[in-house]
């Protein structure tokens, strides 16, 4: 019973963040779940918690996966194909990991979804700069113009 409440909440929860947050913060923040969770697959394989490494590791392989399904190859040309082949490595170190608890691989897996994630990042905060201006434009072009009160006392008022 648990466990089905428990998707039915995190279904709700996608439901509501895909239609109120911006596809392209929703890749940043699915970049910043996958780095948590190799960060806490790291400290497992430290403490020898094997079993937590690998649900961890799970997690961050759907991720990748998720980010991988959703490439659109018909506008994305070439970037597309350049992210398909890096989320399959990308995929393919983490399942190393799985058999190996390389650290080193672990690290370098997290900092290369932390240089991913900061590139996600600056599009996102270039994106909602343009709409945010684009906004301020529209409200500017919309805004009724002011009435004109002259010395004369009459009142002389455009309508757009």
């Amino acid at each position: 019973m648990y466990n089905q409440n428990h998707n039915m909440q995190q279904y709700k929860a996608y439901a509501t963040a895909n239609m109120t947050v911006g596809k392209i913060r929703q890749v940043v923040m699915l970049y910043d779940g996958a780095i948590r969770f190799v960060q806490q697959a790291g400290q497992a394989i430290e403490r020898e918690d094997y079993e937590t490494r690998f649900n961890l590791l799970i997690k961050v392989s759907e991720i990748v996966s998720g980010l991988q399904s959703s490439l659109d190859f018909d506008n994305g040309g070439d970037i597309a194909q350049l992210l398909y082949d890096y989320y399959a490595s990308l995929d393919a170190r983490i399942f190393s990991v799985h058999r190996s608890n390389d650290m080193k691989m672990l690290e370098g897996v997290t900092k290369e979804l932390r240089m991913m994630r900061d590139a996600w990042h600056e599009i996102d905060q270039a994106d909602s700069a343009k709409k945010r201006q684009a906004a301020q434009t529209h409200e500017s072009v919309d805004a009724p113009l002011p009435t004109n009160t002259g010395a004369s006392g009459y009142s002389a008022s455009v309508s757009a």
